[in-house]
C-alpha cells in the first residue's frame, strides 16, 4: 500500500515533491476527513470519490462576464466587476460543491438530547473563554504597573 499524504513530513515533502506532484496532478478521490486531494484512493486517509461530471465542466457552463454599467451609472461608483472564473477553477468549485453535498447528506439528524449537550458545551466554552480573557486583562494590568515602576 501507498503512503497516505496525510503521513508525509515536511523533509520528506521536498524530497518527494515530484513523485508527489504526479499524485495530485489530476485528483479523482478527495479525503474527507484531511480535504486532501489525490489522483488514487490508496494516497489518502478516508477517501471519497470525486464526480467526474464536475471534474470535466464543459466550457460552456462558466458563467458569462457580468455586463458593464453604462457611463452615466458607474459615475457614483469606483467598482469595477469581476472578471469571469477560467473554465479550470468553475470545475474545481463544482466538485468542492459535490463534495460538500454528499457529506452533508450522509450526517445523521442531531437529537433533542445532543442539541442539549451541545449547548451545554458551547457555555462552558464561552466561560472558560471569558475566564481566559480576564486572566489576560490581569497580566496586561501587571505587566504595565511593572514598566511604569521600572519606568520603561
Amino acid at each position: 500500500m501507498a503512503k497516505s499524504l496525510c503521513k508525509y513530513r515536511r523533509v520528506e515533502i521536498v524530497d518527494q515533491f515530484a513523485n508527489i506532484s504526479k499524485i495530485v496532478s489530476t485528483p479523482n478521490f478527495v479525503c474527507s476527513s484531511c480535504a486532501r486531494s489525490a489522483s488514487s484512493k490508496e494516497y489518502l486517509c478516508k477517501p471519497s470519490a470525486l464526480k467526474k461530471a464536475a471534474l470535466l465542466a464543459p466550457v460552456s457552463k462558466v458563467a458569462p462576464a457580468p455586463k458593464m454599467a453604462s457611463e452615466t451609472e458607474r459615475q457614483g461608483t469606483n467598482v469595477r466587476p469581476l472578471p469571469a472564473l477560467p473554465a479550470v477553477a468553475r470545475a474545481q468549485l463544482d466538485a468542492v460543491a459535490t463534495v460538500e453535498q454528499e457529506s452533508v447528506a450522509l450526517l445523521p439528524a442531531v437529537t433533542k438530547k445532543q442539541v442539549k449537550r451541545l449547548k451545554k458545551l458551547a457555555k462552558k466554552k464561552n466561560k472558560r473563554l471569558k475566564k481566559a480573557a480576564k486572566a489576560v486583562k490581569r497580566y496586561e494590568k501587571a505587566l504595565q504597573k511593572t514598566k511604569k515602576a521600572l519606568k520603561l
